[in-house]
């Protein structure tokens, strides 16, 4: 081979070498970039989302969330526009469909990862979108506990109530494993949320007085049943492994109730959780609401409470006697 022609060909190679190895520390350092940018995203979110926690007016609440949601959404938006070639915040779900298609995760098991996909998706876009407004709010210890959405639908053919919620501030920490076969790091969430209580107490109007006496303001009202619960029967405590950047800090779930017995006009609803923070500290928490019920939530004129039990309530304030009906609220931990 003619050396001139020898030496042009080893400086082509020379210099196709260096510029593939130029793009590809650029292309690294660009991903580098992106990584922190939306790291810093995260974290600021994270640093403002506790004062939003603590307000516990309802208007107040909806405000300060409703700001710091379009700042974090609206942040990841420019991100996005100025690193195009990384606008993947998907691959948890990816991960997840990818082990479904070789066979690692069952048929059954993957049905109960879509179900808990399209539910966070579901709030996702109410979040994203600016149109996350909760029906209940309720701020205790640092956390905020949001129903967003209760409604009358459709479960196993029977009409029942069903009730999503948003709990913010749970504790949660990564664990690290290290893989001695792999000489990998595995990491763990591990979410500290538990739903100790779901107490429902139906009251109605105030009964009538009898014939020639006045109804006394302090007269109680009339009682109707009451519910017990705990967990809900769907409980999602990492929504942000089906869409990466779904902020973090808040478990979701949902519960299915009987519609409640016809005469009840109100009802009052207690929830107490634990959380333990990474010392083993217990966070112990309580929200509370008075709602008014609505007619969708509640049974026709005449159809019976099914499953209630009637038992005689004693009131420590007079000798007056009502009857009772309990039913539990059932509930399920889906993971």
């Amino acid at each position: 081979m003619n050396p001139l022609l020898r030496l042009v060909l080893l400086l082509a190679g020379i210099i196709a070498i260096g510029g593939f190895s130029l793009h590809e520390y650029l292309h690294q350092k660009t991903e580098m970039e992106a990584q922190l940018d939306l790291a810093r995203i995260e974290r600021t979110f994270d640093e403002r989302a506790p004062a939003a926690r603590e307000l516990a007016q309802t208007e107040e609440y909806g405000d300060e969330m409703r700001g710091l949601l379009k700042w974090y959404f609206g942040a990841i938006r420019d991100h996005d526009n100025r690193y195009p070639e990384f606008r993947d915040h998907d691959r948890g779900w990816e991960d997840i469909e990818h082990k479904h298609d070789i066979g690692r995760i069952k048929g059954p098991e993957f049905d109960a990862f879509k179900v808990n996909h399209d539910a966070v998706m579901e709030l996702y876009k109410q979040l994203s979108g600016s149109g996350y407004d909760p029906i209940l709010t309720s701020s205790s210890v640092g956390q905020h506990f949001d129903i967003w959405r209760m409604e009358r639908q459709t479960q196993d053919g029977k009409p029942k109530i069903r009730i999503d919620f948003a709990w913010w501030g749970p504790q949660r920490k990564d664990e690290v494993e290290e893989r001695s076969d792999t000489a990998a790091q595995v990491h763990h969430l591990i979410v500290n949320a538990t739903i100790n209580s779901f107490d429902i107490t139906l009251a109605g109007d105030k009964p009538e007085p009898p014939k020639g006496r006045r109804k006394s303001k302090d007269e109680p009202a009339a009682f109707h049943g009451e519910l017990h619960g705990g967990e809900p029967e769907t409980k999602i405590p990492d929504p942000d492994r089906y869409a990466d950047l779904f902020p973090a800090n808040v478990v979701l779930g949902t519960y299915w109730l009987d519609l409640f017995p016809h005469e009840a006009t109100k009802m009052h609803v207690d929830i107490g959780t634990t959380t333990r923070t990474v010392q083993g500290h217990e966070l112990n928490s309580k929200f509370s609401w008075d709602i008014p019920l609505k007619d969708e939530w509640k049974l026709g004129e005449g159809e019976t409470w099914e499953g209630a039990t009637v038992e005689t309530r004693d009131d420590d304030d007079d000798s007056a006697q009502a009857e009772a009906a309990e039913k539990p609220a059932k509930g399920h931990h889906h993971h």
